[in-house]
């Protein structure tokens, strides 16, 4: 193993090129060359110089967390101890950023027991996500079941399952007692992420929307702005089945349960075989695992939806958007607030005799 890797995750766990040279048995000037050695090699300066001593590139902090698991690695098929980490990072991926929502609970507990650790999240598409927990640039990824399958370099727990429900605003001409001829499902636009949860959902949107639904498909990621969309438009937006029974969404939306059936979307945590997982990552699955028990998951996502209520004012100033009903249906966005509705339930009209 290049000794220039146990010198510059020396030199950063302290922060000073001289208590990293006393601690492994060098000089100072030895350790500086070392390092300097190695970022001449990579292209790319590791630490960043100050007057308190020096502090990681951003390129460096990826640098060295990898440095570090290769000594670990190494240290474990040596038996040898191994290295000493200091302040612990836990890298963590979600992919794609749709599934952030089920991390709130889980972050909260991790950090409340352990405020040593310092969080790195990231997350972008499923191809991304697995490129990333390959080379070990992400300690624990997030994803949907079928990412990770037919991948045995991959070790794959379940944390929760998404179970999708179709949904649209209170007034929404779906909703109307009776269903003018034009009114159709595929007349109205779907809100999905960027990218679809399961393949298993083509034929469940094809039904719904359409066999050309791809093209007909607002691509949006948050959920607090597909709400806006819905509230806003005549919209269908997808959401999961404990979100539609908070307080939040029963004031403003309407499930159609009978629309059609989605099936649910197991989602897990991913490590590499290859290498003994972080302690903190293994807590933060161990975390998740408990906080969705019984298999649904669970967030304060209503507290969370704050920003989509200062951004979509309910028709009481005069930037407010208010829908006029049609058909018959209830008036979206109110200015007052609409008791919770209990049990309803929507057939579409093409299901309607």
């Amino acid at each position: 193993m290049d000794a220039r890797l146990k010198h510059a995750v020396a030199v950063g766990r302290f922060g000073s090129f001289s208590r990293a040279a006393d601690t492994i048995g060098i000089t100072q000037s030895a350790a500086t060359k070392s390092v300097a050695e190695l970022e001449r090699r990579l292209g790319y300066p590791i630490f960043r110089r100050t007057p308190k001593g020096v502090v990681p590139t951003e390129e460096g902090q990826v640098f060295l967390e990898r440095a570090l698991r290769l000594l670990a690695d190494a240290a474990d098929l040596l038996g040898m101890p191994k290295p000493e980490p200091g302040r612990q990072t836990l890298r963590v991926g979600v992919f794609p950023a749709t599934l952030e929502w089920l991390l709130a609970r889980g972050i909260e507990r991790l950090l409340a027991r352990t405020p040593e650790i310092r969080l790195d999240l990231c997350s972008g598409t499923k191809e991304r996500g697995l490129q990333m927990l390959e080379r070990g640039d992400v300690d624990v990824a997030i994803g949907m079941e079928s990412m990770f399958r037919d991948r045995p370099q991959f070790q794959c727990e379940p944390i929760a399952a998404i179970c999708p429900q179709a949904f649209v605003r209170r007034g929404h001409p779906l909703l109307a007692g009776k269903a003018p001829a034009s009114a159709r499902l595929t007349d109205f636009p779907l809100i999905l992420p960027s990218e679809i949860w399961h393949s298993s959902l083509y034929p469940s949107l094809a039904r719904l929307c359409g066999d050309d639904w791809v093209g007909r498909c607002h691509k949006i990621e948050s959920l607090a702005l597909s709400c806006k969309v819905v509230e806003c438009s005549d919209a269908i937006g997808l959401a999961d089945t404990g979100f539609s029974l908070t307080g939040y969404f029963r004031e403003r939306f309407v499930t159609l349960h009978d629309v059609c059936q989605i099936p649910p979307v197991r989602i897990d945590c991913a490590v590499r075989k290859q290498w003994e997982p972080k302690p903190a990552a293994k807590a933060l699955i161990a975390m998740l695992q408990e906080i969705h028990a019984d298999g649904r998951p669970r967030s304060d996502m209503e507290s969370r939806m704050l920003a989509h209520e200062l951004a979509a004012p309910r028709g009481d100033d005069d930037h407010g958007v208010c829908m006029p009903a049609t058909g018959g249906g209830i008036p979206a966005g109110p200015a007052g607030p609409v008791p919770p509705a209990h049990g309803d339930t929507v057939r579409p009209y093409a299901a309607r005799p």
